[in-house]
């Protein structure tokens, strides 16, 4: 018995208590994988982000660089993120500062190009330690892209009460993360970083003023509870787009346009000469908004679970506050999302079985659903059965 349990789509933020739900299940063997749910649901021209394999990077380590950055390079730091805020002053609004609660606040020094203009020599310190940490691990993750790029760089400024407590944040689309400790130490209690290990255990790291940690970005991490003090960390992602502009985190990587971004226009003409061309293959057209993350499996009790992980992929001019209807839904051919699920031809040799928290729905229900419904294999609320 194959079993599968969902993930809800992910986000930055999402509930910590999300198990996922047991969504199928087939009496047959049967494969699964990222790559090929891509090519048969979004096209060949899917745009990849590069990035590694959720379940995989799991089992990667965090790599801790020791007095990485020295005290003068930290106080420029310091010195240039203070004159951004200066600059900003109460006028916050679509600025390069987001205040993501009143003892949370990140300034986006990649806006303008402050990083690189202001701090070139930590900038290049930066980018070469990664290449060679992602070169000494054997992640391989920039192995075929012409250059390193940043995609963000956060000053983050947390107090009081701050935590990012997801147990299962990751930075969805970017391959390398690195975290640089600013505050000196003592000077806050509380504020951990901890990785989610594929033991199931969350794993606390050291992390002095000065050091870094190098981590691959699709692996778990979240920051305890700052108790008391101020917490000022510096975090970097590096990804196959361009080196953005734009005063947030960008969504748009590779050929994809972000208006916020002053050096749209050059990305733009680089990228379709660039050989990361091959890696960054636009789509215009994406039926769906959402991809599949990573699949993951374990046996136990004569039976196979694989557990999917989905994640939100960015659709042009279509906003999710505007889902589509039923209707439009059911006019959708039966080769859809959902078809890797089965459909009514199945024997009994390849039984489908859907459960939620809400419906249970047995396969001759299922039979009297229309092939063409996309969500057939998930039942309906007139389903009497008992939950699961």
């Amino acid at each position: 018995m194959l079993t599968f349990r969902e993930h809800l789509l992910r986000d930055h933020v999402v509930s910590s208590n999300d198990e996922g739900v047991i969504v199928a299940a087939r009496k047959r063997d049967w494969t699964l994988s990222v790559d090929s749910w891509n090519q048969e649901h979004l096209g060949d021209n899917i745009q990849s982000s590069g990035s590694m394999d959720v379940a995989n990077a799991q089992q990667t380590r965090v790599v801790r660089l020791e007095q990485f950055l020295t005290k003068e390079e930290i106080e420029l730091i310091h010195t240039v993120a203070n004159a951004e805020l200066a600059n900003i002053g109460d006028e916050a609004a679509g600025s390069a500062l987001e205040a993501h609660t009143d003892s949370w606040k990140v300034l986006y020094l990649q806006s303008n190009s402050v990083f690189q203009r202001k701090l070139p020599t930590i900038r290049q310190k930066i980018l070469d330690t990664i290449r060679q940490v992602d070169r000494d691990q054997s992640w391989c993750l920039f192995d075929n892209v012409d250059r390193v790029n940043i995609r963000v760089v956060e000053y983050h400024t947390n107090q009081k009460n701050h935590s990012l407590s997801d147990p299962r944040h990751y930075d969805l689309n970017s391959l390398l993360t690195c975290d640089i400790m600013l505050s000196e130490d003592g000077s806050f209690e509380g504020g951990h970083l901890q990785t989610l290990e594929a033991d199931g255990k969350l794993k606390k790291h050291e992390f002095k003023q000065g050091d870094a940690l190098i981590f691959v970005s699709h692996k778990y991490h979240n920051v305890s509870r700052v108790i008391s003090g101020r917490r000022n960390v510096m975090v970097l992602e590096f990804w196959y787009g361009p080196e953005r502009q734009c005063p947030h985190r960008c969504e748009k990587f590779g050929g994809q346009i972000c208006n916020r971004d002053p050096g749209q226009d050059s990305y733009t003409q680089q990228y379709h000469s660039s050989k990361q061309t091959n890696h960054l293959k636009e789509h215009s057209d994406p039926s769906l908004p959402f991809r599949l993350g990573s699949v993951s499996s374990c046996k136990g009790n004569s039976r196979e679970t694989f557990e999917l992980l989905w994640e939100p992929s960015e659709i042009a001019d279509t906003s999710i506050d505007k889902p589509a209807s039923v209707e439009q839904v059911r006019d959708k051919p039966p080769s859809d999302a959902f078809a890797c699920f089965g459909d009514d031809s199945d024997s009994d040799d390849n039984e489908v079985v859907t459960t939620n928290t809400r419906t249970s729905t047995n396969e001759v229900q299922m039979s009297d659903k229309p092939p063409s419904d996309p969500f057939a294999c998930f039942g309906s609320d007139s389903d009497d059965d008992q939950s699961c």
